[in-house]
C-alpha cells in the first residue's frame, strides 16, 4: 500500500507503506489518522517531523548529532 508524504522536503510524494515511520532520504515521516484522496486512490497521510531537518535548513542530509552518534555506534 502507498501513503503520502506531507510537509518537509518530500512534501506530496507517494511511496509504499512503512509502519509507524517512513524514511524519505534523509528525513522521518510519521503515520498520521489522516487519509488523502490521490489519483483515485485514498492514502493514509505521514507528516514529517518538524525535529527531523528543518532547523538545520536542508532535507538531504542528517543533523550534525545524528552523525556524531552513527560513528560513535
Amino acid at each position: 500500500m502507498d501513503v503520502l508524504l506531507r510537509g518537509g522536503p518530500g512534501d506530496g510524494q507517494v511511496v509504499p507503506d512503512g509502519g509507524e515511520t517512513v524514511v524519505w532520504q534523509a528525513c522521518l515521516y510519521e503515520l498520521t489518522p489522516e487519509y488523502a484522496h490521490r489519483d483515485g486512490r485514498d492514502l493514509r497521510v505521514y507528516r514529517h517531523r518538524p525535529d527531523c531537518c528543518e532547523p538545520y535548513g536542508r532535507g538531504a542530509e542528517l543533523p550534525p548529532l545524528s552523525w556524531s552518534f552513527l560513528i560513535m555506534v
